[in-house]
């Protein structure tokens, strides 16, 4: 059995480890992929369980596709996407899936990458190591002020939660949030995962009111997650956009349908 942490506070759960595929340890944290029973294949950093093969269809396939399909039918779009954080390459094997669109990925941490390349490939659609993503190694902020590419259709923040200390603490604030847009499409979206609401809510209306001051728009969308102890947030926002449009005859999803999107766009009532 090992006990994994939920917050930086000490809630956590247990979980029977089956096999631990490596824990190594970076400059920026600890990184553990196990197999556990009841979730499957894991990524865990310092201790906090980030994904696992149980959840992470419902996780990524619904902070991605909803946003992503929204922002590729909207008057010029140009099919690039930038994910900051998200180094198990997930959403970045979700995005390719769409035939043209290129995905950024900055993750400030190369042995995440590395170790989910080598060991979450058969998750991530093998996206670690596709001609489409461009990986940086690199600080998301630090990367947002330098680079020169062209704007992104969808930001997807999905980076670990900002507790003190977080790699990510500087990541969320109005000054970044304002950088971010400002590398955004006229019609573009962006996407940031918030935790668990039960277990920490000030992040999730942190992000509405930070999101709130910059974008004209801005929503949620909720699941349900034994992984994450119950309920999971995402909250978005686009100044071009007020609903979010998803068809499930557009892409082959494994747990995302438009029935289901209705009722992530309602389960946050009940937090």
């Amino acid at each position: 059995m090992a006990e994994y942490l939920l917050d930086a506070k000490g809630n956590g759960q247990i979980f029977r480890v089956v096999d631990t595929i490596c824990k190594e340890k970076s400059k920026w944290q600890t990184i553990e992929i196990s197999d556990l029973e009841l979730l499957g294949r894991s990524l865990a950093l310092d201790g906090i369980i980030q994904l696992s093969e149980l959840d992470k269809d419902r996780y990524h396939e619904t902070i991605t596709h909803p946003a992503l399909q929204t922002a590729l039918r909207t008057p010029g779009s140009c099919a690039e996407i930038l994910v900051l954080g998200g180094g198990d390459g997930i959403i970045a094997g979700e995005a390719i899936k769409y035939p043209g669109v290129g995905v950024t990925l900055v993750d400030i941490d190369e042995k995440v990458i590395d170790l989910c390349r080598a060991h979450m490939s058969h998750m991530n659609n093998g996206s670690l190591s596709h001609p489409s993503v461009r990986i940086k190694v690199m600080d998301a902020l630090e990367f947002a002020c330098t680079t020169r590419r062209r704007k992104y259709d969808a930001i997807f923040l999905d980076i670990t939660d900002p507790h003190p200390e977080s790699p990510s603490r500087s990541l969320l604030g109005q000054d970044a949030i304002l950088r971010y847009k400002s590398l955004l499409t006229p019609g573009g979206i962006i996407v940031c995962q918030t935790d668990n609401p039960f277990v920490t809510p000030k992040h999730r209306e942190q992000m509405n009111e930070t999101f709130g001051s910059v974008f004209a728009n801005v929503g949620e969308l909720g699941i349900t997650a034994l992984t994450f102890s119950g309920v999971f947030s995402f909250v978005w926002a686009s100044d071009h956009h007020q609903f979010l449009f998803f068809n499930e005859n557009i892409i082959a999803t494994q747990w995302l349908t438009n029935q289901r999107l209705e009722l992530c766009e309602k389960i946050l009532e009940l937090a």
